[in-house]
Parts: structure tokens; C-alpha cells; sequence
């Protein structure tokens, strides 16, 4: 009897300790319940008592695909001792071991066992719904109505933070760890079954039905998430808990995390140095305050990272004693590449291709071909056929890298007009049977890796870092990694990689945001200076991104300006007023020999350390960051021993166009503007607004009594400048033209009333417009913090 007891006394302890009941489960800033169903039925915050799970929306737990298939799990048993959450699936008979852990800061799940792991290629953890919907990260993975904030990390590379989109896993939105959702918002991350060869379609609609290798042993079994509430306040403290408490990346900056870093973000100067004129680059990044000298392109060949003789003669020992003079000064190098992209002049490609190009696809040879066959008999077109995405048209069999034009329309199949032994590869015979693999390139002239040699290039990339003291990079093309067919994974893989294969702290930037990532990275820096003009180019997408940038705890960015030649002090200032305005860091190209061409170079520079200086001590008034951030707005920044003068301008702005008025009655425009502040130069803009044509002759009379001519034809998109002093004519895209003589001194624009006319000859049947914009500097406003 006292046995029957003993054992009956185990089993219903065993029962109690494993039950199909409700699960509690507590944080210090959250509750969370999940039901006996899986489902999850409470998201509280502890101190007000509110609960945030959406009524009727459904909450599982984790979620497995089998086959094409979604399941819901039906049933939760919670093991108190082991801290385990056994997950039964009805339809697949499928169960999932999920490890608890209940720290004061997160809730960490992790899927530890699957009873039929074989059969699930896919598992999702939630979604989760919320009733916030005020401020969504969609990459950081946190949503926050202003008090109170819920968010969801990922706890290794293999867990993807967003929506499962495809079967790749990749996802070309910036960002859906959060959304926004009717009802509020959703958290959702998922893991795919990698450890079985594939095939489906990679890179959006590029490359249908593409194989994939498998990556042995990498399963679901593994994924693993953390969930956390908090005070609004307290989300980035409570993110840098929960890295620590995880094992997640952690990288530091001086001894400070990089999220918290006052290094984070900082503004960087890209240009061409070589060995030679090391010591003038570094000056000039000096004189204008910035972190970094940034190499645009140092490398004679990606993929190897082989730097190029031309200006590294002394190869890695060149680009050291760089690292070395720049620390002395306590700036940074840094370096540019494209990732994964590998040249054709790589080792990688000639004079043997290795074997781990990523291919799209491949056929066999239907006859043995000798070296200088022509046309090569394949099997099938189904991969030649795809050409839209190739630039390279490339194919490899065996050691031989061969170019061909198109492949046939009808059996039998042939590439045809073949170009033997491309990029320094050998032209040899084949034999009947061989694969021949279509090659994935890009239109730089570039190849991809597949996973394998993905990571391998990624170690070379540590290994010149660790070689050399390089500090800075930026994973630019990072989507290259998506070549692998393994998505987001691929990218998050490689940037890991690359930081611990680099023994010392690596500032790095991407334009490419995900989740896993943002632990690792120091900044997101978009916005290119190569399609307009200085101001111009892809403006709004700079102002754009700034609100993206805070809701995801990054710091602010403004992009990439190309100073030139004849980039001037009123441009440099319009960046930096931006910069005031939302705080952000920057990257100025400047190569040398503009830096030596243009006359203002030690001005510019200067007025970039001084605006720095201002904006990083926090001296502007909110009312003047608010106009500080409009773009429409120009200033002009001081400082003497009385404190800080920030001079705004007005802008006085008309237009002028084609007036059908009786024969002989004058077509000119006249207006009035008032200047009431002290004698100053004449400046102005005049711009001629429309798609094609060209007006010719225009003149402008100031007060009844001064003429300014300007002979010949400007071209629609031209714009003229006048500084007061020289008059300069700019083409569509902001690049300098030509000086424009003058015959006379320009009077200076006095306080009081004043007269403008303006007209100008238009061709027949086209509609241009003349905007003629005149500016004039204000009374400063003083600031004495």
C-alpha cells in the first residue's frame, strides 16, 4: 500500500508538473499568458494592469508548416521543472519542445526538439497581435504608443525577424518584424528547414526554380526569439539587457555600446587617398571634424580583396602604415566594397573558376565538344533561356568559363556564337554528359557565391581587416547574398561572419535594414549624390528616411554629397542645416584633386566641423530645428567670443513665363521686394523650368537704372547663380558649366524697397518657365549656450 501510495504521490506530482492549464509567465514590465490551446491570452503590463492582446485575434504561440501547409498548435503542456512548453499539432501529429526562460528583463523561447523535424520546412513564431499603433519599428522589431512598449528579438541568425514571404526567406520591404495592422500592430519572426537541397524561385521573379544546396544540420530546431514590455523610455537600455543575457552581438565603441555610442553615426569623408597623399586626406578629414577616411575604392578585384598596385604599391603593408597615421590623428580608415559581389579578374573567376559560383541552373551536354566548338548541344534551354537577368551571359563546364549570345528556340538546344575560355579561363574539350551551369551575375560586371564560398568570402573580408586595422566598412550590395537562394539568412550569415572574423571593433553601415542585423550595425546611410544636383539628388528620399531611421533606434542619416570642384559655401551650409536640423551624420565624396581645385576647400571644410560642433552640443532651439530641417530654408552659422550666430535668409520668389499680349506691348515681368535688413550682395537663382527647349537672351533690371545681360541660349534645367560678385551656370543634374563674364560690378542690394523686371526671348510652341529666386541674409539670431 505504501508503494500503491508512493507511485500514485509521483504521478500526480508528475501531473501537476506537466498540465494542460493555463501557462503564466512573468517579466518585471510584462505578463504574458498562453491557454491550453497554444494560444497566447494576455499581453500586461503589470503596473497599470492592461492588457494588450487584441480581442479575437488569434496568438499562437509558434506556429509549423508541413509540406505547403500552416498548423496551429491545439494543445500546451507546460513542464514546471524542466521550464519546457510541449506543443501538440492535431493534423500532423506533430509536437514541438519549446525552453522557457523568465528573466526579469525578457521572456526567451526556444525550440529545442521536434518530434518529426524531417517533415516541418518551416516554423513562425505568432504573429502577435497588439493594440499599439502609434510608433512601429518595423526592423527593430518594437511597437510603442508613447508610455508603454512591446517588442520581439530574434536570438541567432537563423531566426528571421518579419514575415515569411517566400521560399527563400528573403524580404525586399525595409522591414516586417512589426506591422501595422488594423487592430494595432503584429510581431512575427519565422525559421526554415535549410539542411535539405531545394529548388524554387530566387530573387524576387529573377531566377525561377533555381537549386540550392543544403546547408547540413541547419533546421528549425534551434530558432529562438526573447519578448519583452517595457516603458517607452527604457527600449534601447532594456534591447542592450537582453543582447548581453542572449549572447547576442554586443559590439562596443571606446568601451560604450554602439547604440548608445555619441561615435554612432557619425559623418565620414569617402574620397580616393593612395599612399602618396595619405597625409593631405587625413588633414582635410581633420580640418572638417569628420570620423573617417573612407577608401571608395582601394581593391584592384572583390572577392580576394586583392588592393590595387596602383595605390597600395606596398599592398597590405601600405594600407597599415594609412591605418596607422590616421590613428595618431584618432580618425579611422575605412574601406568600400560590394559584399559578395566577386569581379571576373578575381582568382575567384581566372584562370580556374571555382566551383561554388552561384549557378541558376544547369543541363548536360547532349555531345562531346572540342575547344573551339561554337555552338554547345544541351539537353534542355530551361535555364539559358533566362537572360533578362544576365548581363554576363556565362556558362561554366567543368574549368572553362564560356560566353554565348542565346541559346536556340528548337530541339536540339544550343548555346550559339559561344566565346571560348572567357575571363582567362583555358577553352578545352568536354565530354558528353557534363553539366553545363549557368552562371548568376550582375550588370557590374560581377559573379555571385554561393552559400560556401558566401562565407568564405566573408572570412577573407575579416581577415584583411584584422591584417590591416581597417576600421570602417559599409556592407553595400549586401542583397548579393541573397545569390545564395538563402534569403535574409544569407545576408545576416555573411555581416556575422565578417565581424567576428575582425579582431577589433568595425564601425559598418548597409543600405539594406533587417532585424538580426541591427544588433551589429552602426548606422543605415541612403541617399546618392550622382543624379542631380547638390541639393537635388534624391532630396526627399534623404528626409524621407529620418522618421524610418528614428522609430527603429538608428541614429539619423543623411546620405551621400559629392563635393566638387565648385561646390560652394552656400551648398555646404544647406547640408549642414539639415544635418542640424534632425542631428544627423553624413558621408561627403571628395575625391583629392577637388579637394585641391575648388578655392573654398578650407572654408567649406571649416564650416562642416563648425556646424558639427553646434549641432552635437545641442545648442539649437526646438523652433529652430523645426527650420533647420525644412529644405526650402538657407542659414549661415558663426561663432565668435559672444556665442553663436545662426543668420537665416529670405527668399523672394517669382516666375516669369510666355505672355500673349498685343504687338509692341512689353512682355516683361516686374517685381517688388523689400529688404529689411543691412546692405548686402546681390544674390539670386534663376532657373529655367521644363523638359526640353531652351530660352535665349534673358536680362534683369534692378531699381530703373541697372542692366545685367546674359546673352545666348540656356537649356531647359539650367540654372544661373549670382553670389554678388560672379554670375556661374549650373546643367540639370547641379554640375558646373561655365562662368558667365560680366561687364560691369554687380550693385549691392540695399536696405529699403526695390524694382526687379526680368523677361527673355521662348521658343515657339514649347512652355518654359523662368524661376527667378532672390535671397537675402537676415540679422543673426544669438545664441549664447
Amino acid at each position: 500500500m505504501k508503494k500503491l501510495l508512493f507511485i500514485s504521490l509521483i504521478l500526480f506530482s508528475q501531473f501537476l508538473t506537466l498540465s494542460a492549464q493555463q501557462i503564466s509567465l512573468r517579466t518585471d514590465d510584462l505578463n504574458l499568458t498562453i491557454s491550453p490551446g497554444g494560444q497566447l491570452t494576455e499581453m500586461m503590463n503589470p503596473s497599470t494592469g492592461k492588457n494588450y492582446l487584441p480581442v479575437g485575434e488569434k496568438a499562437p504561440l509558434l506556429r509549423i508548416r508541413v509540406g505547403s501547409e500552416w498548423e496551429d498548435p491545439d494543445r500546451a503542456l507546460f513542464n514546471s521543472r524542466s521550464d519546457v512548453i510541449t506543443l501538440n499539432f492535431p493534423v500532423s501529429k506533430i509536437s514541438a519542445e519549446i525552453k522557457v526562460a523568465q528573466h526579469k528583463s525578457h521572456l526567451a523561447f526556444r525550440l529545442i526538439r521536434l518530434n518529426a523535424k524531417e517533415k516541418v520546412n518551416a516554423v513562425c513564431w505568432g504573429s502577435y497581435p497588439t493594440i499599439i499603433g502609434k510608433t512601429i519599428g518595423e526592423v527593430v522589431g518594437v511597437v510603442r504608443d508613447g508610455n508603454y512598449a512591446i517588442g520581439l528579438q530574434t536570438l541567432n541568425a537563423k531566426t528571421i525577424g518579419g514575415v515569411l514571404k517566400n521560399d527563400e526567406g528573403a524580404d525586399e520591404s525595409r522591414g516586417s518584424v512589426a506591422l501595422g495592422q488594423p487592430y494595432g500592430s503584429s510581431l512575427q519572426a519565422f525559421s526554415l528547414d535549410r539542411s535539405k537541397a531545394r529548388k524554387f524561385t530566387v530573387w524576387g521573379q529573377n531566377y525561377p526554380a533555381m537549386p540550392v544546396d543544403a546547408i547540413p544540420n541547419e533546421t528549425t530546431v534551434g530558432s529562438a526569439i526573447a519578448l519583452f514590455g517595457c516603458p517607452e523610455a527604457q527600449v534601447l537600455s532594456r534591447i542592450g539587457v537582453i543582447e548581453l543575457a542572449e549572447g547576442l552581438p554586443h559590439p562596443m565603441i571606446n568601451g560604450v555600446w554602439l547604440k548608445q555610442s555619441p561615435e554612432t553615426g557619425r559623418a565620414y569623408l569617402i574620397s580616393d587617398f593612395d599612399e602618396k597623399n595619405i597625409d593631405a586626406m587625413l588633414d582635410y578629414t581633420q580640418q572638417a571634424g569628420l570620423m573617417s577616411l573612407y577608401h571608395e575604392g582601394p581593391f584592384k578585384s572583390w572577392g580576394h580583396f586583392i588592393l590595387d598596385p596602383a595605390s597600395f604599391p606596398n599592398g597590405i603593408a601600405g594600407m597599415k602604415m594609412c591605418v596607422e597615421k590616421a590613428s595618431v590623428k584618432g580618425l579611422r580608415i575605412g574601406v568600400h566594397t560590394l559584399s559578395t559581389f566577386i569581379n571576373t579578374n578575381d582568382p575567384y573567376v581566372t584562370p580556374v573558376p571555382d566551383m561554388r559560383l552561384a549557378q541558376t541552373g544547369s543541363s548536360s551536354l547532349t555531345e562531346s565538344i572540342i575547344s573551339t566548338t561554337a555552338e554547345i548541344p544541351v539537353q534542355s534551354d530551361q535555364y539559358f533561356k533566362n537572360i533578362k537577368p544576365s548581363t554576363l551571359h556565362a556558362v561554366r563546364i567543368g574549368k572553362e568559363i564560356i560566353r554565348f549570345k542565346e541559346v536556340s528556340a528548337k530541339e536540339p538546344y544550343k548555346l550559339l556564337e559561344c566565346q571560348r575560355g572567357a575571363y582567362g579561363t583555358t577553352a578545352s574539350g568536354h565530354t558528353k554528359g557534363e553539366q553545363v551551369a549557368m552562371l548568376m551575375d550582375y550588370p557590374y560586371n560581377t559573379l555571385f557565391p554561393n552559400f560556401d564560398l558566401q562565407q568564405e568570402i566573408a572570412g577573407n573580408l575579416g581577415r584583411f581587416f584584422t591584417e590591416t586595422g581597417v576600421s570602417h566598412m559599409d556592407f553595400d550590395g549586401h542583397e548579393g547574398c541573397i545569390s545564395s537562394g538563402e534569403g535574409d539568412y544569407g545576408m545576416q550569415a555573411f555581416a556575422e561572419k565578417v565581424i567576428k572574423e575582425t579582431n577589433h571593433t568595425l564601425v559598418n553601415g548597409t543600405s539594406r535594414s533587417s532585424h538580426y542585423y541591427w544588433h551589429i550595425c552602426h548606422y543605415w546611410n541612403w541617399g546618392e549624390p550622382w543624379y542631380g544636383g547638390f541639393r537635388d539628388s534624391q532630396g526627399d528620399y534623404r528626409l524621407e528616411n529620418q522618421p524610418f531611421l528614428e522609430r527603429n533606434y538608428m541614429p539619423n542619416m543623411l546620405g551621400w554629397f559629392l563635393l566638387s570642384p565648385t561646390t560652394t559655401v552656400e551648398d555646404i551650409e544647406w547640408m549642414m542645416a539639415r544635418a542640424a536640423g534632425y542631428n544627423a551624420g553624413f558621408a561627403l565624396v571628395a575625391r583629392y584633386k577637388s579637394l585641391q581645385k575648388n578655392p573654398d576647400t578650407n572654408q567649406l571644410l571649416a564650416l562642416i566641423k563648425l556646424w558639427q560642433a553646434a549641432y552635437k552640443t545641442h545648442i539649437f532651439s526646438p523652433d529652430q530645428l523645426a527650420r533647420l530641417k525644412n529644405p526650402e530654408n538657407d542659414f549661415h552659422l558663426e561663432k565668435d567670443k559672444l556665442g553663436w550666430k545662426l543668420f537665416p535668409f529670405k527668399k523672394f520668389k517669382f516666375e516669369h513665363t510666355r505672355q500673349l499680349l498685343q504687338p509692341g506691348q512689353p512682355t516683361f515681368s516686374e517685381w517688388e521686394i523689400v529688404n529689411k535688413d543691412a546692405e548686402q550682395p546681390l544674390n539670386f537663382t534663376l532657373t529655367f523650368m521644363g523638359k526640353e527647349g531652351a530660352i535665349s537672351n534673358p536680362w534683369i533690371e534692378l531699381d530703373g537704372y541697372f542692366m545685367l545681360k546674359l546673352p545666348g541660349e540656356y537649356t531647359a534645367g539650367n540654372t544661373i547663380v549670382c553670389d554678388g560678385t560672379t554670375i556661374k551656370m549650373y546643367n540639370n543634374k547641379g554640375s558646373f558649366m561655365k562662368d558667365i563674364p560680366i561687364q560691369q560690378a554687380i550693385p549691392k542690394l540695399k536696405t529699403g524697397k526695390h524694382i526687379f523686371k526680368f523677361d527673355c526671348k521662348f521658343p515657339e510652341d514649347i512652355e518654359l518657365t523662368n524661376r527667378f529666386i532672390i535671397k537675402t541674409i537676415s540679422n543673426p539670431e544669438i545664441i549664447t549656450k
